[in-house]
């Protein structure tokens, strides 16, 4: 409701705004007539002083409707309010006659419930005061460990991509180096240009010493020496310039060399659209998965989340446990009571073995539906032993096979729960090809059934957001 100015009560100051309110007196005050009512009157001891932000809040016994200004005398049953003569009124209008259709009482009617009830009230109230600073102690415990987990998973996905960066960069340097090698073997650089640059003039210097030396007569042997040792000096001057004259020529072919970075351009755009799809952050409630027949183990409870959000193109699922042998029994009966068209399910299964594998579909569950193909090719299968996801691939092969005998089944009988729920088995050869590797690492065997005892199988409703 809109702060509404409200004047002196006194007829000699009705243009003057009231700064308090005495609740015995019921009056609202300017400041020249607090100072004498407070003079006059000391023992009041209901003297409220207040601001224009919370004098609307006095409560003075008046009704705060718009143009009432009458005593609040009747007790609304219907909006549990406080109501005056003209809310009450027949006649409607404007705001007049807001309650006349309404369940009214007077006050004392209800001063009796009022009061047990706030008895009731200061009870609740007093069981609320000592248990509500608990529970924002736990909320900020929870809050602390999930900005822990937040941070953690940061530092997490920093981490790993730190560590693609230095590989990255490692790679380059190691290419870069790779690069100066090979050009430095085949190919030439500007200092060999201006090595070569000096060899005519060499050429030249060493041609005007040979017609020097040839002119030279030996009249002993120490000039005879001198004479030799400056021919032995020419020879090697020849020599070293053959050789950069072979260096030369195989420079000149140089160029014929192709030098190429390999991925080709069509690759490494498809290496960047990888890396624009590496990794992704998913959630999910793992709470039915903690006293599942893999509990706590947060690897396995994402590898099977991501698997179906892979699946289904989402980012986020709820899981809901429809069924658990131990707890709902172990006949075919029960999975199908509780389980039959409820929509996308996870089957998790764990044999006496400790193998543990399963299976999602986004197909119904029913107790006669026969055959059944997945055309969304979204239903696949795994084991957690071998932490693999086994595509449903083959073309107009069967997702699921639902009969009221069984339990569930997934594929060609790839994995199929018996009548008594106890107790299933596995098949795989090369036509269906969809657990074949788990059935080698199952039973060691390709290409026939083999049969399996269930210690715990679990059905979850897949809710996909």
């Amino acid at each position: 409701m809109e702060n509404k100015k409200i004047a002196c009560s006194s007829e000699d100051h009705l243009e003057i705004e009231s700064s308090c309110y005495c609740m015995k007196c019921d009056v609202y005050m300017c400041k020249k007539c607090e100072i004498f009512h407070s003079k006059l009157l000391k023992n009041h001891k209901n003297f409220i002083s207040y601001n224009n932000e919370n004098k609307e809040q006095i409560f003075n016994g008046f009704c705060k409707e718009k143009n009432h200004q009458m005593k609040l005398e009747f007790f609304c049953k219907s909006h549990n309010q406080l109501c005056c003569a003209a809310c009450i009124a027949k006649i409607k209008k404007e705001e007049i006659g807001k309650h006349k259709d309404c369940d009214i009482c007077i006050i004392e009617e209800i001063k009796e419930e009022k009061i047990n009830k706030l008895n009731k009230n200061i009870n609740l109230l007093s069981e609320l005061s000592n248990t509500i600073e608990e529970s924002i102690n736990n909320l900020k415990i929870i809050s602390e460990a999930i900005n822990k987990r937040k941070n953690d998973l940061k530092v997490y996905i920093q981490n790993i991509f730190t560590k693609i960066r230095n590989e990255l960069n490692n790679r380059e340097d190691l290419l870069l180096l790779n690069v100066d090698k090979i050009f430095e073997k085949i190919f030439f650089d500007e200092n060999t240009i201006k090595k070569y640059n000096k060899l005519p003039n060499k050429i030249k210097l060493s041609l005007e010493k040979c017609k020097l030396i040839n002119k030279e007569e030996s009249k002993n042997n120490d000039e005879l020496i001198s004479l030799i040792d400056k021919c032995i000096s020419i020879e090697n001057n020849i020599k070293e310039i053959d050789d950069i004259k072979k260096n030369i020529k195989k420079y000149e072919n140089s160029n014929d060399y192709e030098t190429k970075f390999i991925p080709e351009e069509n690759e490494i755009n498809n290496f960047l659209n990888e890396i624009k799809k590496f990794g992704k952050i998913i959630y999910f409630n793992s709470k039915p998965f903690k006293a599942s027949i893999i509990g706590n183990d947060i690897n396995k409870q994402s590898a099977i989340i991501n698997w179906i959000l892979e699946k289904t193109n989402k980012y986020n699922i709820n899981l809901e446990l429809l069924f658990k042998m131990s707890l709902n029994g172990s006949k075919c009966d029960d999975f199908h009571r509780l389980c039959d068209n409820k929509g996308p399910t996870l089957t998790l299964v764990k044999t006496t073995e400790n193998y543990i594998f399963g299976g999602f579909t986004p197909l119904d569950w029913k107790s006669e539906g026969g055959e059944i193909k997945d055309k969304s090719n979204q239903s696949f299968i795994f084991s957690l032993n071998l932490m693999k996801k086994f595509d449903m691939i083959k073309d107009g092969g069967k997702a699921i096979r639902c009969i009221k005998t069984e339990g569930p089944d997934f594929g060609d009988e790839d994995f199929s729960i018996m009548k008594n729920m106890k107790k299933g088995r596995t098949f795989a050869n090369d036509s269906c090809n969809y657990l074949s590797n788990y059935n080698l690492e199952l039973t060691g065997k390709k290409g026939e059934y083999e049969n399996f005892e269930t210690e715990e199988l679990e059905v979850y409703k897949v809710i996909i957001n």
